[in-house]
């Protein structure tokens, strides 16, 4: 079953079964309960990252929307691995809500999956959170415009080091539009900073004005 089949099944079976809370079990008409969705580790901060892409170095501008305690980790990891749709449209759909949006962006980039790890999982997590802000805020929205041309290992297992080295020229910029001065990166979680700093790296490089990142969670 592919990625938008599953989808639509997810969303199916949300009408046909009884619902309950993912977290407490709970009845609930979502996939979290109301007492449940006020106890979220809402973060809402900004924070700037800069580093040597040229001369003068360049800044990151990222914002994340959750702290990734629990149990925003558990819905992550649920939403990532476990192919639950309902928690990540959920996930999606809080992100656009609590996104603070001073300077509007041209367009949104997600982080793009090897065409390996792609295949296993079925769907990008991080196109289907950028998809549900782009509904909710009406910035367009181009998930072909990078690639991610090397197999990396998990950044989860490796140390801040490793994770620099691991992620290098791990990305090619496909297609690029002139208009397209101001980029927003989206992602699940961000840890180091490591793989967006490289996607951005290349983006500047190709003559980007900006390059910001909306992330679900920051560790």
């Amino acid at each position: 079953m592919n990625y938008k089949r599953l989808i639509r099944f997810s969303h199916l079976i949300s009408f046909v079964l009884p619902q309950s809370c993912f977290l407490c079990g709970d009845n609930s008409t979502d996939c979290l309960c109301p007492a449940c969705l006020a106890e979220l580790p809402y973060h809402n901060s900004l924070e700037s990252i800069a580093f040597k892409a040229e001369e003068p170095p360049k800044i990151i501008q990222v914002q994340a929307v959750f702290s990734y305690i629990y149990p925003i980790d558990k819905l992550i990891i649920a939403a990532k691995f476990h192919q639950n749709l309902a928690v990540l449209n959920l996930l999606g759909y809080l992100m656009a809500q609590h996104l603070t949006i001073e300077n509007r962006p041209d367009v949104l980039i997600p982080v793009p999956l090897h065409s390996k790890r792609l295949r296993e999982r079925g769907y990008n997590q991080s196109l289907e959170l950028a998809k549900r802000i782009k509904k909710k805020t009406g910035i367009p929205l181009a998930y072909k415009t990078c690639k991610r041309i090397k197999e990396t290992l998990p950044q989860t297992s490796l140390s801040t080091q490793q994770r620099q080295s691991n992620i290098v020229d791990a990305f090619q910029v496909l297609e690029l539009k002139k208009e397209w001065r101001h980029i927003v990166l989206i992602d699940d979680v961000m840890t180091t900073g490591a793989t967006v700093k490289e996607l951005a790296k290349v983006l500047l490089k190709m003559g980007v004005q900006r390059v910001d990142v909306w992330c679900c969670a920051r560790r």
